[in-house]
């Protein structure tokens, strides 16, 4: 019986892509970089977090530690991603949806991000989701981010602290192979919903093309059974 799920942020329950890109934009202008150059080198990063894409690419910028520490560009940031939050945030489809079917069903509802935490609550504040989240797990709490398994590990142990249960009732919520990575590595069912082709096959447990679908797979998974486990798709 389906105890708790974890739903990664960003490309899962938003699409933060303009976000990001602008508070990248508007950090590295205050260093006298060019943020879509740097992007440009570096390519894409999904899933991981965001202190260490902007030191990738403040490297690649020619940039060091010194001239531009990653602590301080991390802060602002995230102080430019919470002010455009309003205007260059979207929820995915289904998103609020899937949210509110979990917790209704009883399930424990975490938000496990490779965002930092203020992040993270601005972003559940303003879509009206916080009030179903029961706590989250950013970037900022964790040593090792995703494909690390410990943010999940971590979700998972602050669970016990809300009930027992095992890892077999519980479903992690990913649209990346980096966050799958982190989520399976923990031992963890696994939801996947991609925004976007994958680099490489993901062996999920469940797959849905979006999350319109999601809170059909609660209703199925929050029923009691007798026999092993659910059906799986």
């Amino acid at each position: 019986m389906l105890q708790a799920v974890f739903f990664d942020l960003d490309e899962t329950l938003i699409d933060a892509g303009k976000c990001h890109v602008e508070a990248g934009v508007r950090t590295f202008d205050h260093y006298g970089m060019d943020y879509l150059k740097a992007r440009e080198i570096t390519g894409n990063f999904l899933g991981i977090r965001m202190r260490e894409i902007m030191a990738a690419r403040r490297d690649a910028m020619g940039l060091t530690e010194a001239e531009a520490p990653v602590a301080h560009m991390n802060s602002m940031r995230e102080k430019h991603y919470i002010d455009l939050i309003t205007t260059h945030v979207t929820l995915m489809p289904g998103a609020a949806d899937a949210v509110t079917a979990a917790a209704k069903a009883g399930a424990v509802v975490a938000v496990v991000s490779s965002e930092t935490e203020p992040c993270i609550r601005a972003v559940l504040q303003h879509f009206g989701l916080a009030r179903h989240v029961d706590y989250v797990v950013g970037g900022d709490h964790v040593t090792h981010g995703k494909p690390h398994p410990e943010p999940y590990e971590l979700a998972f142990r602050r669970l016990q602290d809300c009930r027992a249960a095992r890892k077999a009732d519980c479903l992690a919520v990913e649209d990346s192979v980096v966050g799958s990575t982190a989520a399976l590595g923990a031992g963890l069912p696994l939801c996947l919903v991609p925004m976007q082709p994958l680099s490489e096959p993901v062996a999920a447990t469940y797959h849905l093309p979006d999350l319109t679908g999601f809170p059909a797979l609660v209703e199925q998974l929050a029923r009691p059974h007798t026999n092993g486990a659910p059906h799986r798709s």
